[in-house]
């Protein structure tokens, strides 16, 4: 169940439909560098995740929020500081924020500050810094470093957007179906991900996850992969 922080719930609202690349992108490099200090003052990090991790990796299509993921976890009293603190610094940065709220998910520690930016008239982009990334700490997962946009930003590595989504107790929707088609196309290192994946366990979500992809997809190298997760 949701942990609310607003008693006027309207404050918090959802986004609606899948954003263009030119509205959440701006919004992914001033989030990063205003995350990632406040991240610093509780002693932790902070990676780019989501849909802006498969941009960096692959390209930029629609979405409805930008993920970036911790890389410790935080105890909610601190996450809570941290959405209060976003909020009010994104806006003086100028952006239109229409509130924000801490989630918890699955497992004890699977909490996400989330935070809602009106981009464009009607346009929502949810900003969601997780603890976990698909229920495993980021320690699972492998992090590079880039340049975007002249500023260096740490970002999960195209194998483990590859694995978070392969492990994603939510499972897998149509959009990253597609996305994980295009992935496949890319320099992917099969050891390195097949490696990830095995840290994550999962021994039950990931080949479902293999399956139902299976069924859905045309893609011949995605389907060799998945062979060998089935």
């Amino acid at each position: 169940m949701a942990q609310e922080f607003y008693e006027d719930e309207d404050k918090a609202r959802e986004p609606g439909p899948r954003v263009e690349p030119g509205k959440w992108l701006p919004l992914l490099k001033d989030a990063y560098t205003v995350i990632s200090r406040l991240a610093r003052r509780f002693g932790v990090g902070v990676v780019i995740a989501g849909a802006g991790a498969y941009s960096l990796h692959v390209e930029a299509d629609p979405t409805k929020d930008v993920d970036f993921v911790l890389t410790k976890p935080l105890p909610p009293g601190d996450l809570a500081m941290m959405l209060q603190e976003l909020e009010s610094v994104l806006k003086t940065r100028g952006w239109r924020v229409l509130g924000g709220r801490l989630q918890h998910g699955r497992v004890p520690e699977d909490w996400v500050v989330q935070v809602f930016v009106a981009v464009d008239h009607g346009k929502v982009v949810g900003i969601e810094v997780f603890n976990l990334l698909a229920v495993r700490p980021l320690s699972f997962y492998e992090v590079t470093e880039v340049t975007y946009k002249g500023v260096k930003v740490k970002v999960i590595t195209l194998e483990s957007w590859v694995a978070s989504k392969l492990a994603d107790p939510n499972g897998i929707d149509k959009l990253n179906v597609e996305r994980l088609e295009r992935a496949v196309e890319k320099e992917i290192n099969e050891a390195k991900l097949l490696d990830i994946l095995r840290r994550l366990g999962m021994r039950e979500v990931i080949p479902v996850n293999a399956r139902s992809v299976l069924r859905r997809t045309r893609s011949e190298r995605l389907k060799r992969l998945l062979q060998m997760l089935v």
